[in-house]
């Protein structure tokens, strides 16, 4: 009988002390993206779940600025890239049924396809060697030939073949980011189901998982607004001081292109697909497996991602899922999403059975640290400190105040690098921000102060070689230009602009 009663006392003391430990998880979790909230670095919606069971979930912000709507449950979400892991999934589908090969080339299916040893597996974990910016030049000549009007899926292809640009990876050599290859992977689902790419998402992947408020959306494919449907609200530039709406000509919903974006959908969707996952209903643990472990590269080594980019952690590739090196809290898998306008990001730990999903409609800074430092809470490891950019600080005070004012922001944050980000390259892309925009004084105070913070830096130098020259003083670009030259002989943008200068 005592054994009975203490025995009693024991369990009603473990269920106390998990329950104050929930509560403590909860809690840090609240006071985590309360703070980001305040500090204007969320507005959206955030989900934290384990073993498939929500244990924290809130809404921040604005879903409609203009009428202040604010966000709520079901508020759905451009999730941008984070579209990608339907398209990858559904791919693993068709390869589970015998459809397709992992190992077979895009060009089996599609025999006009110009790059006949590229394989579905390296289009897959970016190792492809299509780049994005090698083909950009040939969809804008597509889109002056034919008057304006977008490229589909389907036309993506018979324009490759007719461009046939050489692209400066070999397939296999390295990792490179491709939107344009998870375009290809849509049409290729297309091809092998016989159905279009949003009724094959619906049938094989949102009905099964039972996400309702899911879809895909384009210029011609449910092209409407929904009650729910969070606008996108961004800053113009990386100075400017207001956001504004991506809607009208702005919005990417204008564009005809999938797979690699444009589906909608809310956190609590995402909490099914991840539940769904689990259990079978989208793929066997086996397909699973196979897509969650790095991919190789010809030489045989890991589908390298980054190296511990933000503070985050090393990263390598799989088949369009990203996957954390260190699994000391279990094995992380994951992808992210950005767009003017939208940052997305879900974590599933499939180790521990947790799951992380951030959805912003804002772009708001450090969205990705801060949804590791979710599932840093839940696994009892510091948070991430939430950087902000000192660059586009730097710009928008040097935009709406002066020089001076904006110099001496920079010197008094620039040495705290726990709060603040700063590097040459945000100098140099807020600079040229400056330039597009012709705001020629604030452009040149900008590549100037680069240049005496990266006195090394040859890039520093042609940049702001550049902006005198287009600011109408010939004079200085040529001593800029020349002292680009100095650092590095080798700068060839320095030494053909030096050469049509002097001519």
């Amino acid at each position: 009988m005592k054994f009975k009663i203490c025995s009693g006392i024991f369990a009603a003391f473990i269920l106390c002390s998990l329950s104050t430990k929930a509560q403590d998880i909860n809690s840090s979790l609240d006071s985590l993206y309360t703070a980001l909230a305040a500090r204007g670095q969320f507005n959206g919606n955030v989900l934290i779940a384990r073993e498939g069971k929500v244990i924290y979930k809130k809404s921040f912000g604005y879903a409609d600025f203009e009428n202040k709507k604010l966000n709520n449950d079901s508020t759905e979400f451009q999730l941008a890239s984070v579209s990608k892991t339907f398209t990858a999934v559904a791919v693993m589908q068709l390869y589970e049924k015998g459809r397709l090969k992992l190992d077979d080339t895009f060009a089996k299916y599609f025999p006009e396809f110009p790059y006949k040893e590229m394989t579905l597996r390296q289009i897959l974990s970016h190792s492809s060697g299509l780049s994005d910016q090698d083909l950009a030049g040939v969809i804008e000549n597509y889109f002056k030939k034919h008057n304006g009007k977008a490229l589909s899926n389907s036309e993506l292809i018979s324009m490759l073949a007719e461009a046939k640009v050489k692209l400066k990876l070999e397939p296999g050599q390295k990792w490179w980011y491709s939107n344009t290859g998870f375009q290809l992977l849509a049409a290729l689902v297309e091809k092998i189901s016989c159905e279009s790419f949003d009724k094959y998402l619906y049938k094989h992947i949102f009905k099964p998982s039972g996400m309702e408020h899911t879809y895909l959306r384009t210029a011609y494919i449910n092209n409407f607004d929904t009650p729910n449907l969070a606008g996108n609200y961004d800053y113009e530039f990386r100075y400017s001081t207001a956001r504004i709406k991506f809607d009208g000509d702005r919005s990417y919903y204008n564009e005809m292109f999938y797979g690699h974006s444009n589906v909608i959908s809310t956190c609590s969707d995402l909490l099914k697909f991840d539940n769904a996952l689990y259990t079978g209903k989208l793929l066997k643990n086996k397909t699973l497996n196979e897509a969650f472990t790095p991919a190789r590269l010809k030489d045989g080594t890991k589908d390298f991602v980054w190296k511990n980019l933000g503070a985050m952690g090393n990263a390598d590739d799989g088949l369009g899922w990203f996957i954390f090196e260190d699994t000391t809290a279990g094995k992380i898998v994951w992808h992210t999403g950005g767009m003017p306008g939208c940052a997305t990001i879900l974590l599933r730990n499939t180790g521990r059975h947790q799951m992380v999903v951030l959805l912003d409609n804002t772009s708001s800074e450090g969205l990705y640290r801060s949804a590791l430092s979710g599932m840093n809470i839940l696994n009892g490891k510091p948070i991430l400190p939430s950087k902000r950019s000192l660059a586009k600080i730097y710009g928008k005070a040097l935009m709406s105040r002066d020089a001076d004012y904006a110099f001496s922001l920079l010197q008094q944050y620039r040495s705290d690098t726990v709060n603040y980000n700063f590097s040459e390259n945000d100098m140099n892309n807020l600079g040229y921000d400056f330039l597009s925009a012709k705001c020629y004084s604030q452009a040149l105070e900008t590549f100037k102060i680069n240049t005496l913070l990266y006195p090394e830096s040859d890039n520093a130098f042609n940049s702001y070689a550049e902006a005198l020259n287009l600011a109408g003083k010939k004079e200085e670009a040529v001593l800029m230009y020349k002292k680009s030259l100095v650092i590095n002989p080798g700068n060839e943008d320095s030494i053909k602009a030096l050469k049509q200068l002097l001519n």
